[in-house]
């Protein structure tokens, strides 16, 4: 996870406090309330900590989990009362039982192989008890088809960051963009290259990753709905999945209509507020 390495300091500097100011509240909203006092929660792809940190500032026991060592690094300098491991979500699972889980900033949509997510949200799952959400966002084709990863640059006296070369391909549903970044370090530049790269999944491949994990009740919401306007919330859906208890028993094979009607997919503008319209149980 070089590339992630590399970015950890311009992500920690620039995007995770602008995008957790306006998701907060949004978990706030559809999560945190499900959530015993002193919940024990699992941040999945937590990044550099700064949602670890929201959370254990509430009173919450928080372990994060990360591919990337210099994410961590930041995350456990930031939030030392929270707890923090180097490990992809797709290959291994957090020791403890949860109440809880949490992935956000469509860290999901970095996992490039529909396999490997599946093997997420299983992991994910293992970690939790019975009935414990597990609240995610991710974003469909709408936000690659706007703004995503759009040509733009930071300079500053000791730190450049050039985003470039930003393109989506409806074909494998595969976005990209180039990132060089520079930083004076100790007086001196120092250079890195990454590229950064995030699949486009269906709703329909969510939905059946998620119940073939073991999670039953899921709800989607439209992130504009809720609050999350500009860039951000374009072509961003809100998940939150439960953790079902094993029983024995069919399991459902589709979605239950809404209530107005419509089909019941996950995808962007199917969701009114806070509501309960669409959701499957098994």
């Amino acid at each position: 996870m070089a590339s992630y390495d590399d970015f950890a300091w311009f992500y920690d500097r620039y995007w995770n406090e602008e995008f957790h100011h306006l998701a907060f509240p949004i978990l706030e909203r559809i999560w945190l309330p499900r959530l015993p006092e002193h919940a024990r929660i699992l941040d999945v792809c937590c990044g550099t900590g700064y949602l670890a940190g929201l959370l254990a500032g509430r009173g919450f026991h928080v372990t994060g989990i990360d591919a990337s060592s210099e994410m961590v690094a930041h995350a456990r300098r930031s939030v030392p009362g929270a707890e923090f491991h180097v490990g992809d979500a797709a290959e291994v699972r957090a020791p403890g039982e949860f109440d809880g889980a949490v992935s956000t900033f469509d860290s999901l949509n970095h996992i490039l192989d529909l396999d490997r997510l599946a093997a997420a949200f299983r992991n994910t799952a293992d970690t939790l008890r019975p009935g414990a959400p597990f609240v995610f966002d991710v974003l469909f084709e709408e936000a690659y088809q706007t703004k995503w990863g759009e040509n733009f640059a930071i300079v500053r006296d000791d730190h450049v960051l050039v985003i470039t070369g930003s393109a989506y391909s409806r074909v494998d549903r595969m976005a990209q963009c180039t990132l060089t970044m520079f930083r004076r370090i100790d007086g001196e530049w120092r250079r890195a290259d990454a590229t950064m790269r995030e699949r486009c999944y269906t709703a329909a491949e969510i939905d059946r990753a998620l119940s073939g994990a073991g999670f039953g009740e899921i709800l989607c919401y439209d992130a504009r709905d809720l609050g999350m306007g500009g860039q951000l919330g374009e072509g961003r859906t809100f998940y939150v999945a439960t953790k079902q208890a094993p029983r024995a028993g069919a399991r459902s094979s589709g979605r239950a209509r809404p209530s107005s009607g419509r089909a019941g997919t996950c995808g962007p503008g199917t969701i009114s507020p806070g509501s309960r319209s669409i959701r499957r149980r098994r």
